[in-house]
């Protein structure tokens, strides 16, 4: 679990014994590239820690997949309408590779945060930071050109590029991926 440890403690300094409660709370699941973990439309009933492999968050908009967020190791991912809501889901997360995954019940999670504080400010820590991301991911989308979105992206997600599809990394960026093909071969624009 060496890689979800250090995810959570990257948001907060959750201790051995509160990792331990979570930790016995897991199913942990290997499952393949594409699997999709999430569907619109489909309630979830879990929260998924990634130890090994990557996914990305998906949503079909007039037929067209657009992706809006993507998860590696250390990373949780889950359908937000079913952890907030307790409804079914927008989005669809699919595995981008071969993973290892922890996997919660949403309703144990929601158990532990009435019972342990530490579990409770690691999650409010971390919904905050992701918060923050994508209303920065927003105005990018609104302030910066196209090139300069996709300097950005291959500055804070060098590897990224090695491991996921240029068309979900295209969409992500909000161009084509003729487009994306072209700033990569460092075309002038």
């Amino acid at each position: 679990m060496e890689n979800v440890i250090r995810g959570i403690r990257k948001y907060y300094p959750v201790s051995d014994r509160s990792i331990s409660q979570l930790a016995q709370n897991f199913r942990e699941q290997y499952l393949p590239k594409h699997h999709l973990l999430t569907r619109a439309g489909v309630r979830d009933h879990s929260v998924y820690f990634i130890e090994s492999g990557c996914s990305r968050t998906y949503l079909l908009i007039d037929g067209k997949e657009i992706t809006n967020w993507f998860s590696r190791e250390g990373d949780i991912t889950f359908s937000s309408n079913a952890l907030y809501h307790q409804t079914a889901g927008f989005e669809y997360v699919e595995l981008l590779e071969d993973s290892k995954l922890y996997v919660i019940p949403i309703e144990s999670l929601n158990e532990l945060y009435e019972t342990n504080i530490e579990i409770a400010n690691w999650s409010r820590v971390i919904h905050q930071e992701v918060l923050l991301k994508m209303q920065t991911l927003r105005i990018d989308r609104l302030s910066l050109s196209a090139k300069e979105r996709y300097d950005k992206f291959i500055q804070e997600n060098p590897d990224l590029f090695q491991r996921v599809n240029l068309g979900y990394i295209a969409s992500y960026l909000g161009m084509t991926q003729q487009y994306l093909s072209n700033l990569r071969a460092d075309v002038r624009f």
